[in-house]
């Protein structure tokens, strides 16, 4: 009973997603202008597709309200937390910075000594804009620091071509031999059956780590136990298992045959122009490739079954905002905080936002939910929703996300063995441990 706070918090956003629906409804007002930020520069510090073009107009707006600029400083995903840890440490960070958070030491993780560098908005108008569920991943030691403004779609599970499929006499596998064999009839096509963007860096990852709910099905209390320092990565069956299912679909080519270079800026026009037939996705992806290329095919979602999987696991995760302590516009951090909590900031950061089709608050907007996102979770057993992805119910993974992505491509290129890409993240993890003291690392 004592560390099942991750299992928790993971319960209740699938109930909330059940529900589709906010309990309550906050509404924020913007600070009153007076004239008292005019000519001051807000610097935003963030990694690459976190705010996208979702916030432009926002930002336009904030800067015409007040009389300010924003300079706005996006990096890539692979270098944006070297950059961020340097500029901490360095007392030079921008006045508003991100991290990819959750409820499980991401924010003492990636920050480090969050009371020193970070503002404290305990209290704030804003905070009960978030859920429950979301406000966990920003506050530490029970101090509110961030600002999660996420959606609260179907996250990374299998989209796919369902008018393709239909054709081809296919039916949506449910085991990794299944999977298998539908690979084979969609490559017998001339077809990618599975679109594997490599060079994104982060994107090949969430085959792994998505399904957590199958490692924690074939090893109960794994979480736990990972987050006790009580078992490892390494040695780990089903993890095992599913990585050299990984590799097996590679070295078969259902990837593609440079998937390892494949970047993911052409995906839509892959999946209109039937070139591929599915790929780990968010829900709301499925409205902007059609969007962005018009075609006439209908998709759909089913869970990912490497591993035999049956589990769609949930996260109250995801990029968090949070105010640099050492800023000298503190009152304009606090401004643009609160500005991007009013209703009308948040209806048009989701208006603006093509991937998503909802924004996960407790705030009356015009939410635009998919029939395919709402008939994907009526599928779903309940209890098979109460369990986090695991890169965000167990200590210290998620921060390695990319190295360990890193570690998948050289097993894949047969450098190192599947075990040692696990025990890799049990070295990364217990160096995360030891910068933050966790003393079951002791």
């Amino acid at each position: 009973m004592k560390k099942l706070l991750s299992l928790v918090l993971c319960l209740m956003l699938a109930l909330s997603m059940l529900a589709f629906a906010s309990a309550e409804n906050v509404v924020v007002e913007a600070v009153p202008n007076d004239g008292q930020f005019e000519g001051e520069e807000l610097s935003i510090l963030v990694s690459a597709d976190w705010m996208g073009d979702r916030y432009d107009d926002t930002i336009a707006r904030f800067e015409e309200t007040y009389g300010v600029t924003v300079d706005l400083q996006t990096l890539p995903a692979d270098q944006y937390l070297d950059v961020l840890t340097s500029d901490l440490a360095n007392g030079t960070c921008p006045d508003v910075f991100w991290i990819q958070s959750n409820p499980v030491g991401a924010i003492e993780s990636n920050i480090g000594d969050p009371e020193g560098r970070c503002i404290d908005f305990t209290g704030a108008d804003w905070q009960n804009v978030m859920p429950e569920s979301r406000q966990s991943a920003c506050i530490s030691d029970g101090k509110l620091y961030g600002l999660q403004i996420w959606h609260n779609s179907p996250e990374y599970v299998m989209l796919y071509n369902k008018t393709l499929f239909d054709e081809l006499g296919l039916t949506v596998p449910t085991t990794y031999a299944e999977l298998k064999d539908v690979c084979a009839a969609i490559a017998e096509q001339g077809i990618t059956p599975w679109f594997m963007a490599g060079a994104a860096g982060w994107r090949h990852q969430l085959a792994f780590f998505q399904i957590g709910g199958v490692y924690e099905e074939a090893t109960p209390g794994l979480y736990d136990a990972l987050n006790d320092n009580t078992a490892t990565f390494a040695g780990n069956e089903k993890m095992l298992e599913v990585l050299e299912q990984f590799k097996e679909l590679s070295d078969l080519g259902y990837f593609g045959e440079d998937w390892i270079g494949t970047s993911d800026t052409d995906q839509s026009n892959a999946f209109a122009d039937r070139e591929v037939a599915f790929t780990i996705e968010n829900s709301s992806t499925i409205k902007q490739i059609v969007d962005d290329t018009g075609t006439t095919d209908e998709f759909g979602l089913f869970l990912c079954p490497l591993g035999d999987n049956t589990w769609y696991t949930t996260s109250p995760a995801g990029p968090t905002m949070f105010g640099y302590k050492g800023t000298e516009h503190e009152d304009l951090v606090r401004a643009w905080f609160q500005f991007v909590c009013t209703p009308e900031s948040l209806q048009e950061i989701l208006d603006n936002s093509p991937k998503y089709t909802n924004l996960h608050v407790n705030v009356d907007i015009d939410q635009h939910w998919l029939p395919e996102e709402e008939a994907f979770i009526s599928t779903v057993p309940a209890e098979k929703m109460e369990c986090c992805v695991l890169q965000n119910g167990t200590k210290y993974t998620n921060d390695y996300w990319m190295q360990f992505g890193q570690d998948m491509i050289e097993y894949v290129q047969g450098g190192i063995e599947a075990d040692e890409v696990l025990a890799r993240m049990d070295g990364y993890r217990a160096e995360a441990a030891a910068n933050v003291g966790d003393p079951a690392w002791n």
